[in-house]
């Protein structure tokens, strides 16, 4: 083949061929686009350990959390690219204790003074019992001793356990002028005192007997006036028909006073004579005499 049909099919002169690639600014090109492939792959990388890391890290947090170590799980976040958040101060975490690695909430206190602030609102509220009378108080003046004077009420219907006997209540009486039931200058004694009655009660266990006898004044002062003025005795109180004792001197006596009240006893026998002793009533008195007391006294109640 000759040069001029060569040249029919190949470059057709100057003129007409196509103007060569720039290759320095290709190679350039091709050189910035093979950085940023580098860089999106070294920012790629990056990211992966980042989130490995921190996968490793909180795995690491979480079992640290359930094993109750916290100090441990607090050295981890060292190693992370990221900044760690400071932990809070003692004033955020209401704990001096700067040794520990969390921060608790502290619950709310039911404390002390919030349950003692209500007493007194209670306290207040309800209103104040008013202190109990004094019973000798009560009893030592009509005025407030208004309770019915009755020797049945006054006088229990036995009186077990005295001197290791069983006593029985035979009569009661009340007896007005005060006189009329005493002997041997008694009545000259509670007549002036104001006496207004003598309440009695007769008890008996075979043939000892043991009449019980309560003067009744207005005031505790007459009362202790009669006893301080006492002399003679009371008579001894039977049912009507029966035989009489006591009705004079020679029987054991015992007297006393509280309150309004002066009260005395006489012991004997229910036998001819009318003035018999008998050592069992004579023991039985003082008894006989305490548990008048007593009752006397339960009126102020």
């Amino acid at each position: 083949m000759d040069e001029g049909q060569q040249g029919g099919h190949g470059w057709a002169g100057t003129a007409g061929r196509t103007p060569e690639p720039d290759w320095a600014a290709l190679a350039d090109r091709n050189e910035q686009d093979h950085r940023r492939r580098k860089q999106r792959q070294v920012i790629g990388a990056v990211i992966g350990a980042t989130l490995v890391i921190g996968g490793i890290t909180a795995t690491a947090v979480n079992l640290t959390g359930k094993g109750g170590s916290p100090t441990a799980a607090a050295a981890t976040p060292s190693d992370s690219p990221f900044p760690t958040p400071a932990a809070p101060g003692p004033a955020a975490s209401g704990d001096p204790d700067l040794s520990r690695g969390f921060t608790t909430t502290p619950e709310p206190s039911t404390s002390i003074s919030a349950t003692a602030s209500k007493s007194p609102t209670a306290h207040s509220s309800s209103p104040t019992p008013a202190p109990r009378p004094d019973p000798l108080a009560v009893i030592s003046t009509a005025g407030t001793d208004t309770a019915p004077l009755d020797p049945a009420a006054l006088f229990p219907a036995q009186a077990p356990g005295i001197g290791g006997h069983t006593w029985t209540r035979v009569t009661t009486a009340t007896t007005t002028p005060c006189w009329k039931a005493t002997t041997g200058g008694l009545g000259n004694v509670l007549a002036p005192q104001g006496c207004q009655s003598i309440l009695r009660a007769t008890y008996a266990s075979g043939t000892a007997a043991v009449t019980v006898g309560i003067a009744v004044f207005d005031h505790r002062s007459q009362a202790d006036a009669a006893q301080a003025g006492y002399q003679g005795q009371l008579q001894g109180l039977v049912t009507p028909g029966s035989i009489s004792f006591c009705t004079g001197p020679g029987c054991a006596t015992t007297h006393g006073a509280i309150g309004r009240y002066a009260y005395y006893t006489v012991a004997g026998a229910l036998k001819p004579g009318g003035a018999t002793q008998d050592p069992t009533a004579t023991a039985a008195a003082p008894s006989f005499a305490t548990l008048t007391q007593d009752r006397l006294l339960a009126r102020g109640h």
